[in-house]
């Protein structure tokens, strides 16, 4: 059985699963769980509120990840798929999980991370950026020049236009390479 955890944008936090931004219109939560169930994985999609602590959190998630090993899980198995501060959530967690253990990163790589983050990824990692991306779409580069600890890490531009709301709805230009990822077998 296949795992897969999704970590949402910070929008939700702040306005819960039906959350709307002025700018990037409907964050579609429900739709994008629906369509990661469809790949047939278990989805562990757990909704963070303001209050959430960030490390905390991303030491919650390692522990789950850890204890779905130690039941015989394949860390090739487990795929972590963030969004926006949710992406940069599974940067931390795949900063200290030395699982091997997939990770695709939606429009996390922004200035501000690279300047307070000093982290080294491990695991098959995916960082897509959108080209039109104002807010976190960065180039995933310096994360790939810096983590010497990851198996494997790759980066795909996509082009919407639609700036940071690309990871508001399951857009195939996303959610494909991420449906490829979930089903890698090393």
């Amino acid at each position: 059985m296949k795992h897969i955890f999704y970590l949402h944008g910070m929008i939700i936090e702040v306005q819960g699963i039906h959350a709307v931004s002025p700018q990037f219109g409907a964050y579609k939560y429900t739709a994008i769980v629906d369509s990661l169930k469809a790949t047939g994985a278990d989805v562990h999609a757990e909704v963070r509120t303001e209050k959430t602590d960030f490390y905390e959190f991303g030491k919650k998630i390692s522990k789950e990840i850890d204890e779905l090993i130690a039941k015989g899980v394949a860390p090739s198995d487990i795929t972590v798929i963030g969004a926006s501060k949710g992406g940069m959530i599974a940067m931390y967690i795949s900063d200290m999980n030395i699982n091997k253990v997939n990770y695709v990163l939606l429009g996390s790589s922004s200035d501000y991370t690279r300047k307070t983050f000093d982290w080294n990824l491990h695991g098959n990692i995916l960082g897509i950026y959108e080209k039109s991306d104002t807010v976190a779409g960065n180039s995933y580069q310096y994360w790939i020049d810096k983590s010497s600890n990851a198996a494997s890490f790759e980066q795909l531009q996509i082009n919407t236009g639609l700036g940071h709301g690309f990871l508001y709805t399951p857009n195939k230009a996303w959610l494909d390479p991420a449906r490829e990822m979930i089903k890698r077998k090393d």
